[in-house]
């Protein structure tokens, strides 16, 4: 007898909890159930949607016939789920351009990927396309005042906005404002196009310096010609590639080595050679050149530092370090001037 309550009491505890568990299943998906028929009397057709879902989900994992069978309750969820997406559809027009473009967007991504609402596909990729329409009729209006007020970095800013919102979008449904957006962008690029090459580094004994100071002094550059009328190609844009017939180009070349003696000590300074060239359409519109330079005194060098510099015998590569970092921060300095007197684009 005890070895038969050892082996039916686990079993008759396993079955009991496996009774109480489907019970809980077993209410969940007729709450689930009457849920949705709450929904949908008050007319709340989102709410309504998800219930069905949930019910049918449970009833599908759980392999528990839910109140009414699992295809009635399919063909409701369905139903449903058309009835929803309908109603998106026609509220639509009155949704603010851009909020409405996404929603469509929205609403094409989930017709896509639920086979009960292939009815709707044609619909959903028409409301695509007049959303995409009614944002760029907007967006370009606004762009084209931007450039009629002599601001062309304002123009391309809503054309970039207005390219990374039609990227999300189905190909085919915005095709044509797609060829507008690119059209528009080509015309500012054919007055104020601008390519900036790589900075050309040559780097001195000391080592190149490090990736965030060349990205600061591309930064530099692309605000510099910004505000003298000029336009980059906006990062990762579907854009960038009209930039390939841009009819200017900016060329920058540094050349860093050993400058003279620090002074009377033995440590040598460092000097950056650096040249810049503007070229419209491969003829050389301005070109520049100067030299940044360790400074002497350094800035920021205590008086006790000052005096171990004269009196060493031997050069601290450390400290040769530091002098290349300011003849940098001096390149800096000097190339903010420079790019105040770049030349205006005329065609502002």
């Amino acid at each position: 007898m005890g070895l038969a309550f050892a082996v039916i009491l686990p079993i008759m505890a396993w079955q009991w909890w496996q009774g109480s568990i489907e019970a809980e299943r077993t209410k969940a998906i007729a709450l689930s159930v009457a849920e949705m028929e709450e929904a949908s009397l008050a007319g709340d057709l989102s709410e309504a949607f998800l219930a069905a879902e949930a019910a049918r989900t449970m009833a599908i994992q759980s392999a528990i016939e839910p109140p009414g069978g699992l295809d009635r309750l399919t063909q409701r969820r369905d139903e449903l789920a058309r009835a929803e997406v309908t109603a998106q559809l026609d509220r639509l027009p009155d949704q603010p351009a851009q909020q409405g473009l996404q929603q469509a967007q929205a609403i094409a991504d989930r017709v896509a990927s639920d086979p009960a609402l292939d009815a709707l596909k044609a619909r959903s990729e028409h409301a695509i396309s007049e959303a995409a329409q009614r944002w760029t009729d907007l967006q370009l209006t606004r762009a084209e005042a931007a450039l009629g007020s002599d601001n062309p970095a304002e123009a391309l800013a809503l054309a970039h906005r207005l390219a990374s919102d039609l990227d999300l979008a189905p190909a085919a449904p915005v095709a044509a404002v797609r060829d507008r957006l690119r059209s528009f962008v080509a015309k500012l690029v054919e007055t104020h196009g601008i390519r900036i090459e790589p900075i050309d580094l040559t780097p001195g004994p000391l080592g190149p310096p490090g990736d965030a100071y060349l990205s600061d002094l591309r930064r530099l550059i692309q605000d510099g010609l910004l505000q003298r009328g000029y336009l980059v190609a906006p990062p990762d844009s579907s854009l960038a590639d009209l930039w390939v017939e841009a009819p200017f180009r900016f060329e920058s070349s540094l050349t860093e080595q050993y400058g003279a003696s620090y002074l009377q000590s033995p440590h040598q300074t460092t000097m950056i050679r650096t040249e810049l060239v503007l070229e419209q359409s491969g003829r050389i519109l301005w070109s520049d050149y100067f030299e940044a330079r360790t400074r002497v005194p350094l800035p920021g060098l205590s008086a006790m530092e000052s005096s171990r510099l004269e009196i060493g015998t031997e050069a601290s590569p450390e400290i040769e370090k530091r002098f290349a970092r300011d003849a940098r921060a001096d390149l800096i300095e000097k190339l903010i001037v420079k790019l105040r007197s770049f030349p205006v684009n005329r065609k502002l």
